[in-house]
C-alpha cells in the first residue's frame, strides 16, 4: 500500500545505492534526494538517458553524481530500483559490474 505523505514512494533504493548516498557530503546528499523525489513523482523536466548497451539501465544527472536505476517489474511494489549513486566519472566502470 502506498503513502501519500511519503515523497519516496515508488522508489526502491538498493543497499549499495544506500551506503553510496552515505559516502556523500550534506548538500549533496540533500540534491539526490530531490532529485529521488521527482523521479518518484515523475517529473518531466528531470535529465535521464537510458545507459548505451545496458538496457534497461538509465541514468539520472544530479550535479556531478549520476544515479543509476531502472524500472521494476510490474509485480513488485516500487516503480523504480535504485541501483547506486555514483561519481560521474566513475559510470563506465560502475555500470559493467550491474
Amino acid at each position: 500500500m502506498t503513502d501519500p505523505r511519503n515523497p519516496l514512494d515508488g522508489i526502491e533504493i538498493a543497499p549499495r545505492a544506500t551506503r553510496d548516498l552515505k559516502r556523500l557530503d550534506r548538500s549533496t546528499r540533500r540534491r539526490v534526494r530531490q532529485a529521488f523525489e521527482a523521479l518518484a513523482a515523475g517529473a518531466a523536466n528531470l535529465d535521464i538517458k537510458p545507459i548505451v548497451g545496458h538496457a534497461p539501465w538509465r541514468r539520472l544527472r544530479v550535479g556531478e553524481y549520476r544515479v543509476i536505476f531502472r524500472e521494476s517489474a510490474p509485480d513488485e511494489d516500487s516503480r523504480y530500483l535504485v541501483a547506486r549513486v555514483i561519481d560521474r566519472r566513475d559510470l563506465h566502470r560502475t555500470i559493467d559490474r550491474l
